[in-house]
């Protein structure tokens, strides 16, 4: 008997294939990017462009776009399967390119929302918005130095980040940043640029602003996205560029690199509206600056010099603030530090609103650590 039952053990092993749910490569379409535009006579619509990478050796592309409609994400992916003949896998998808319009409307939210359910997303997927153009346009675009744009441009906003120019923003941060109370998003904003009216290149130009409804509600210029970087002590040997004034000498040009920062946050509650103190200590280092001297490197110049570099970023700072308080929407996270510190008060509260109306103190020190050079020392 137990060697019938073995007999029969063997024979159903063979007759068992292990890869019976195998797919092969070639016969999927795997996502690189996604460019989500409007379809402008039907509102509802989205024109989603896709890009997926040709496996064929033979092939004379590496990639292959596909554009569709629909009202959904999950629709457009049939539409994508009904067109290609292949199965579309998200695992892979580099970065989603929205456009201005789309961010606007809400309907990126709504997108990232349909992305999010989808069970073989990839959630460090980058996200970025282009500004002057639609996202089919970057997704279509040919770089000489790499033709999957997706590609491009993942790596371009991943080296943006490491070299703390930009915070993380992928689907999976997005989505942990809008359901923390106290904080909205902000996401990478991105241009075409090019020659003689042909774009062949991409160029990082600050930060979109997202309120609390998930819309697109201003921007964030390169300067101000560094003042941002500062205050949620989210840079790390950023280099930087500004203009100081050195005793009569004006406007005089200053570059060097954010060694590191720290920001505390403290608040109070006067006549029910939160009163915000911040204080940063910035530590910079590799400072290069055009100044005469009548007289050698001394401390005094390394004082003065400090003094008005905390001028400047603390004005900076505040200006920054002050567009975060014009949108409603709270992207430094000062929400956070007044929830914790006085959740009585915070709890039923819209903090978009009372964050506008808060007020907002600002106290900036800097201390240069090495010094590079002077652009014109006086000798």
């Amino acid at each position: 008997m137990k060697k019938v039952v073995t007999v029969l053990l063997l024979m159903t092993m063979l007759s068992c294939s292990g890869c019976w749910d195998w797919r092969i490569i070639d016969e999927l379409a795997v996502i690189l990017g996604i460019g989500v535009d409007m379809v402008e006579e039907e509102p509802e619509q989205f024109l989603i462009t896709f890009v997926n990478p040709i496996f064929e050796e033979e092939a004379e592309v590496v990639r292959n776009l596909t554009s569709v409609r629909g009202y959904s994400l999950a629709q457009a992916l049939i539409n994508l399967q009904h067109q290609r003949q292949q199965q579309p896998v998200l695992g892979k998808v580099d970065v989603i390119v929205f456009s201005e319009e789309a961010a606007q409307n809400g309907a990126m939210h709504q997108i990232l929302r349909q992305f999010d359910q989808i069970r073989d997303k990839n959630p460090t997927t980058w996200i970025c918005i282009v500004r002057g153009a639609t996202a089919q346009d970057v997704i279509n675009l040919s770089p000489p130095e790499q033709p999957r744009t997706a590609v491009l441009l993942g790596n371009m906003l991943r080296h943006n980040f490491s070299e703390g120019r930009i915070p993380e923003v992928s689907a999976l941060t997005y989505w942990t940043i809008f359901n923390t109370r106290g904080i909205t998003p902000v996401i990478p904003v991105i241009e075409l640029t090019g020659m003689d009216e042909e774009q062949t290149g991409i160029l990082l130009a600050g930060l979109a602003i997202i309120d609390e409804g998930g819309r697109l509600k201003g921007y964030l210029s390169d300067t101000e996205t560094l003042m941002y970087m500062l205050i949620t002590d989210n840079i790390l040997r950023g280099r930087f560029s500004t203009r100081v004034d050195f005793g009569e000498q004006e406007n005089r040009i200053l570059t060097g690199f954010v060694q590191s920062n720290s920001t505390s946050v403290k608040s109070r509650i006067v006549q029910d509206k939160a009163v915000i103190n911040i204080k940063t200590d910035i530590i910079l280092t590799g400072i290069n600056v055009d100044l005469l001297l009548d007289s050698h490197l001394n401390e005094d110049v390394f004082r003065e010099l400090e003094q008005a570099l905390a001028r400047d970023f603390q004005g900076n700072m505040l200006q920054v603030l002050r567009i975060s308080q014009a949108c409603e929407a709270d992207f430094v996270g000062l929400g956070q530090h007044v929830r914790v510190q006085h959740p009585e008060w915070f709890r039923g509260k819209d903090w978009g609103r009372e964050f506008g109306q808060s007020t907002i103190n600002v106290e900036v020190s800097v201390t240069i650590k090495r010094f590079g050079s002077l652009v014109n020392p006086n000798y």
